[in-house]
Formats: structure tokens, sequence, C-alpha cells
């Protein structure tokens, strides 16, 4: 039992995680290839500002969210934007070089010395089975659910969310249509970048901010590409299989062969069905 804890509680991660990817990419069919250091560089920020406000760091982290959802804005604005109609290649590779200069103003500003976030207390509970779990492990839990709720809910019910996937699904007709392209797939930049921020935090209060922590959504990535890059729905299922394999190879086989868990996982769903397991597919034509 205390295994499957594990996995519910990794799994949540990789879920947010790869949501940012996909979220990102059924806007504007980009790989976000600066995601991982935009991760490491929220998680730093998430620290200062609880440090900063003191207290309770919800403040502080509530700031952090706002602000990955005004970067979101502005990398859209000034960056992808400009891109429209050049190679997808060349976008491609901005996100690259996005990624380099998030990780050198990391570098440049908090010097790379590890840091955590705390929550404002840190409780072990001991449940029916041998289940231990600590508080923060529980927060990461429900603030997943509550994501997911919120994300999935505004999607299909709002006008913006059916505006963001009416232009998912055809850029073109939705533009002829009245919407603003622009507006929502700015917006789905903002949500996918706030997403890091989310992310950066629930590592930091559950493990550790560092340099190393962009690996996390490396493996995130393989989760998308699992689940299908254009189902945020069967991004929670595709976590809970990276994170049931990822952890049965560390306790079971051979920690070594953990890290390499998520993608083989990728290549074997990958080699079966190309779209992922979720995934429209039509979606394989596009990527």
């Amino acid at each position: 039992m205390q295994f499957l804890t594990s996995v519910i509680v990794l799994s949540c991660l990789y879920a947010i995680l790869a949501c940012g990817f996909i979220v990102i990419y059924k806007s504007s069919r980009i790989l976000n290839f600066a995601y991982s250091d935009l991760v490491m560089l929220s998680g730093y920020l998430g620290v200062t500002l609880a440090q900063f406000i003191g207290g309770p760091p919800v403040a502080g982290l509530c700031i952090d969210f706002f602000l990955g959802f005004i970067l979101g804005l502005i990398i859209y604005g000034l960056l992808i934007k400009p891109m429209a109609g050049q190679p997808i290649l060349s976008t491609i590779i901005l996100t690259v070089a996005l990624g380099i200069v998030a990780k050198a103003v990391t570098i440049l500003i908090w010097g790379g010395e590890s840091e955590t976030i705390s929550f404002g207390w840190r409780v072990y509970y001991s449940l029916p089975g041998g289940i231990r779990i600590a508080s923060s492990e529980i927060i990461m839990i429900i603030i997943t659910i509550l994501f997911f709720i919120a994300l999935i809910s505004f999607y299909r019910f709002s006008r913006l969310g059916q505006q963001m996937r009416a232009t998912a699904e055809n850029a073109l007709l939705a533009s002829q249509r009245g919407i603003n392209i622009y507006f929502v797939t700015a917006l789905a930049w903002g949500i996918g970048i706030l997403s890091t921020s989310l992310a950066g935090i629930l590592l930091g209060g559950n493990y550790s901010v560092s340099l190393n922590m962009g690996h996390v959504a490396i493996k995130a990535f393989a989760v998308a590409l699992v689940g299908g890059l254009d189902s945020i729905g069967g991004a929670i299922p595709a976590a809970l299989i990276v994170a049931f394999a990822e952890l049965a190879a560390s306790n079971y086989v051979n920690p070594r062969l953990a890290d390499a868990m998520p993608f083989m996982i990728m290549f074997i769903v990958l080699l079966v069905r190309p779209w992922g397991i979720f995934g429209t597919v039509e979606e394989i034509e596009r990527v």
C-alpha cells in the first residue's frame, strides 16, 4: 500500500507537468523545450517570494502563479506570435534558446543552491495498511485534483475554453467564425507556463528546488506523449502508468533503471499507438 501511495504522489507531479506541455501544444502545435528550465526558474522564484513575504507561504505562492501566467503571455507575445508562418522547427529551436536563457538567469540570481519551500508545517500521518504520508504530499494530491477539475471544466463549459478547443481543432475556421485566435493562444500559453509555477512549487515543497529538477519535467514530456499530446484528461492515467513503472523498477528491479522507465514506456506506447493512448488518431499527421 505504501508503494501505491508513492505512485499516486509522483503521478500527481507528472500529471501537472504534462498538462502544461499538452495545453501549449493543443493551442499552438509547438513543443515547448524551455519547459524544464521554466519549472526550475518558477521553483526558485516561489522560494524567494515565500521567504520575502514571510508567514504562511500562500500569498507568495499565489503571486508566483500570477507571474507564471503573465510570463506565459509575454513569451507568446514577444517570441511565439512573431514566428507565425515560419517553419515549426525554427520556433522549437527558439524555445530551446529560451530554456538556455532561463537557466542562465536562474544561476545568475540564485547561484544554483538547493532550496526548499515550507508549507508552514510538515506532519506525517500513519494510515491503515502501513501507509505513511506527509502533509505536503496530501496537499499535492488535493491541488492536483482541484487543478484538473478546474481546467477540464474550463475547457468544457466556459466560453473561452470552448474557443480554445475550437482554435486547437481548426485555427483558420475558428478565425473565420470571429474567434480571436491570438488571444486564446496567448491564454493557453499563460495556463501552460502557470503549470510550471505550480509544479515548481510542489517540487520545492515535497523535494527540493535545484538545478537538477528539470529532469522531472523531461519525464513529464514522456507522460504527455504516452497519454496523447491533445488529451488533457489522458495525462492522469498516463502519469499513473509511468510513475508505477518507474517506482516498480526502483523498488523491485534495479534503481539505476528507474530514470529510464518513463522513456521505455513512451517508446513502447508510440510503437503501438503513435498518437498516444488517449490521443486523437489524426494527431499523428500534425506532429
